[in-house]
């Protein structure tokens, strides 16, 4: 793998990827949706008698030429739909291997690794920083990397009038962050800085890890591309990358800043408290849902935000509209995946949503993708909204984007399985008290910073509320890397409270472990 590795980056750095080849891939994915459809569903999962989804087509009896009838008649989406009707789909928990896949009188058991891309070499093993499941298995073909990743960077930042300003990214060494500073560095603009919230003494990672954001620094040195090395700037430090913007605009009448959403939160948030105009700064965030209230708290210091959506397992899924209808508002990128919807019960919410299941188009993805919940809901059309992203050819929106399966903070996420665990096991066996009377509530303050409190009823009794906080911490904290990672960012931000109050009921007077309260 390493040797792969250092091979596939010598490669991939030499030669730049332009913005009109960029188009011109563009254009010929979209053209050929149905038959990249039908390509990566033959070699993948028909051609390969170990594909999960082979198991659940076979049970709607549906062989390839049925399959191929069904795209030709019925498009991309279409098809998709009509099989998920017929069960060929996969939830969000049998996609984890968290639960068995019954369909009819029929039971089958997954795992992650099943699911990976079979016709794929890969030259990097990551572990996915922040996503759908804390430690989650991915690997990254420098191809895809091109044609996925800077590809949809080089367009997008185009799109957006910053392709030619000053970029910087404060993201961690791990998981996405050396991916964004390899791909635009692909596209021939390297990031002039690299802030880290975290840093190697912070969360201990392994000795791959630290080889890999090493190697990637040193190579790309050696290549001429002068990528920058990661500096170390904790969230408490956000002046940093406060004063880097203001001087950035001030020199070249703009820049940009990739980072986690209440990451720009908080480097707005002090700029305006020392003064600092970030007018034509413009930030580009994800991990984590952009609401209003933080777009808002991001406009008032003078720069703006667009958000992306995405997944380790599948990458950018789509990218911010420039004239949008809410704040999280994207566009999806429908030369790489086809998506439909269905409703689905949230079995820990006590609700029915519109979940996401989405498909890969690319031959070279990580992980085949055939209707797999994405863990999240949200609205889905069709409309025109007369930004440069629809001329390109992604017409489609994605707004009001949330998980049902997690809760986030920071950009960091846990899996509300992880969670369930410490609030009915963990913590009654601990200080006291039964799995009623404790409960995780995820709330937005006023400043738009999203905190994780531990709701501990008050029958339990006394607790030193720190003694609390670290025992979550250290039980989600255990073993990978990017779950140390995960809770240092979370202990650095004091993302974790604890309330001192009755755990909270949905509106039927059910009381949930896990407990969204919205602003009003």
């Amino acid at each position: 793998m390493y040797w792969r590795f250092a091979w596939g980056l010598r490669r991939f750095l030499k030669t730049p990827l332009t913005l009109e080849q960029s188009h011109q891939i563009l254009k010929q994915r979209l053209e050929e949706r149905e038959r990249n459809l039908l390509t990566v569903v033959r070699s993948s999962i028909y051609e390969n008698p170990d594909s999960p989804y082979l198991k659940l087509l076979m049970l709607a009896g549906c062989e390839f030429g049925d399959f191929e009838r069904m795209v030709g008649s019925d498009g991309v989406e279409g098809a998709l739909a009509k099989l998920r009707r017929e069960g060929v789909y996969v939830s969000i928990e049998e996609f984890k291997g968290k639960k068995e896949a019954r369909r009819g009188s029929k039971t089958f058991s997954f795992n992650e690794v099943d699911f990976d891309n079979p016709c794929l070499a890969g030259q990097l093993e990551t572990i996915s920083g922040g996503s759908r499941s804390a430690g989650t298995r991915t690997i990254y073909d420098f191809e895809f990397l091109e044609n996925k990743y800077t590809v949809h960077h080089l367009v997008g930042y185009d799109a957006y009038g910053l392709l030619d300003l000053p970029f910087a990214v404060w993201l961690p060494i791990v998981g996405i962050g050396p991916a964004v500073v390899l791909t635009s560095t692909k596209g021939g603009r390297p990031p002039e800085k690299w802030f880290s919230p975290v840093d190697k003494k912070g969360f201990r990672p392994s000795l791959k890890n630290r080889m890999v954001a090493n190697y990637i620094v040193e190579m790309g040195r050696v290549f001429g591309t002068n990528m920058p090395r990661p500096e170390y700037v904790q969230l408490h430090d956000a002046s940093v990358i406060s004063h880097w913007a203001a001087a950035a605009s001030q020199r070249h009448g703009g820049c940009s800043v990739r980072t986690y959403t209440s990451a720009a939160v908080r480097v707005c948030q002090v700029a305006k408290e020392r003064g600092l105009d970030l007018r034509g700064t413009t930030f580009m965030v994800g991990g984590e849902p952009l609401t209003e209230t933080k777009r808002n708290e991001i406009e008032s210091s003078g720069a703006r935000a667009y958000s992306s959506y995405g997944m380790a397992e599948s990458g950018v899924i789509g990218t911010g509209c420039i004239n949008p209808e809410s704040a999280d508002d994207v566009h999806f990128y429908r030369d790489s995946f086809g998506l439909v919807q269905h409703s689905r019960e949230v079995a820990h919410a006590g609700v029915s949503v519109d979940a996401l299941l989405l498909t890969t188009l690319l031959p070279s993805a990580p992980k085949v993708l055939f209707n797999v919940e994405t863990g999240d809901y949200g609205s889905l059309e069709r409309r025109n909204c007369g930004c440069k992203m629809q001329e390109i050819g992604f017409p489609d929106h994605i707004s009001d984007i949330r998980g049902f399966d997690k809760l986030t903070g920071e950009g960091m996420t846990f899996v509300g399985t992880e969670l369930l665990r410490i609030i009915e096991q963990v913590l009654p066996a601990t200080y006291g008290g039964s799995s009623n009377d404790y409960q995780i509530l995820e709330e937005e303050d006023e400043q738009g910073q999203t905190h994780m409190s531990i709701v501990v009823a008050p029958e339990v009794g006394e607790i030193h509320e720190g003694d609390i906080v670290r025992t979550v911490l250290d039980e989600l904290g255990k073993k990978q890397d990017t779950k140390r990672m995960m809770t240092n960012i979370w202990s650095q931000a004091g993302t974790l409270r604890v309330k001192r109050i009755q755990p909270y009921a949905t509106p039927r007077g059910k009381m949930l472990p896990l407990h969204i309260l919205k602003r009003k």
